[in-house]
């Protein structure tokens, strides 16, 4: 089964409950790779604050959570032009040879919060102990490594040992069960973790402030034809991020008009952990600093164009 395929297959699903509506946009539709406010809220917010319409734009979010190939198949078909997806997803895709380019950053810093066991109160308490990860290879991997090493001193199987655990519901539960002394987890994940008394050991986020967490990405064939457009959305989003970032209390608002699900607490609570970090402006320092990490030895400009960026946030 072809990706072109299968994403034709995802994109139908998504919106057979309106299937003439689909068959008519003629707007711009942006692919969102988590159901989580780090990926939703800054499109959800220029939607409901009307900043897309304010710049001429008909956008339409389709979510397609943890499904970084069929989002690039997305992309790679034209049944999506735009896509908010992790940076390391995207420059590794890019470097596989899909055809699309990083025009702007979202969310500037990675998004996990080391937890620990009840009892611990510093980095310290780790030596000796176990941190679930991701899996080997992975970013969570990397964020965890690197950032108890500069924040702690921590040398990897000397002070602690790493392992396999899987996604973040799988390392809480593991945490829970005592099968692991320590993970990272998303600031959604934190929130209930620490009203059930686990404490936050590291912000790994800002441990290693460098390496981006999301990106906006369009489809190349997208950036030669309609390159104003995609201006108009990075301002677009711009214009969200600075509400989000002045107003946490309307941004909640907005996005809870729109429909994204959650407990109103939870939801306030989750903004407030995150609302520094949404961050449209990325430099080729950042994507180098990424290609470095992911060996990957190619120019920071064969993955990123801050053509737009510049041309988006000057006006």
């Amino acid at each position: 089964m072809t990706k072109s395929f299968i994403a034709f297959i995802i994109f139908a699903l998504a919106f057979s409950a309106n299937p003439a509506k689909t068959a008519e946009f003629q707007g711009i539709t942006m692919a969102l790779v988590s159901l989580s406010l780090d990926t939703q809220l800054a499109p959800v917010v220029a939607q409901q604050a009307g900043f897309f319409k304010e710049e001429k734009l008909d956008i339409r979010n389709v979510t397609i959570p943890q499904g970084g190939a069929i989002m690039i198949a997305l992309l790679t078909s034209g049944e999506a032009q735009l896509a908010i997806t992790g940076a390391v997803s995207a420059v590794q895709a890019i470097s596989r040879g899909a055809p699309i380019t990083i025009v702007s950053g979202v969310f500037d810093k990675a998004d996990y919060i080391l937890m620990g066991a009840r009892g611990m109160s510093n980095l310290n308490d780790l030596r000796g102990k176990v941190i679930g990860s991701t899996g080997a290879g992975s970013f969570s991997e990397f964020a965890v490594v690197e950032s108890l090493r500069r924040k702690g001193n921590l040398i990897r199987d000397k002070d602690y040992t790493l392992v396999t655990v899987g996604g973040t519901a799988v390392r809480v539960a593991a945490l829970q069960s005592g099968r692991i002394h320590a993970a990272p987890v998303s600031s959604g994940a934190r929130i209930n973790l620490e009203r059930e008394g686990y404490p936050v050991l590291l912000e790994i986020g800002k441990a290693i402030p460098e390496f981006p967490f999301l990106v906006l990405v369009a489809r190349n064939e997208f950036v030669k034809s309609d390159s104003q457009k995609i201006a108009s959305v990075v301002r677009a989003l711009e214009r969200s991020v600075k509400l989000i970032r002045s107003d946490q209390n309307k941004a909640v608002a907005l996005g809870r008009a729109y429909g994204l699900p959650g407990d109103l607490d939870n939801q306030k609570k989750y903004v407030e952990y995150i609302a520094d970090s949404f961050q449209l402006r990325i430099s080729d320092e950042n994507i180098n600093a990424l290609l470095k990490v992911l060996k990957i030895d190619r120019r920071p400009e064969e993955f990123f164009s801050d053509v737009l960026l510049k041309k988006a946030l000057q006006k």
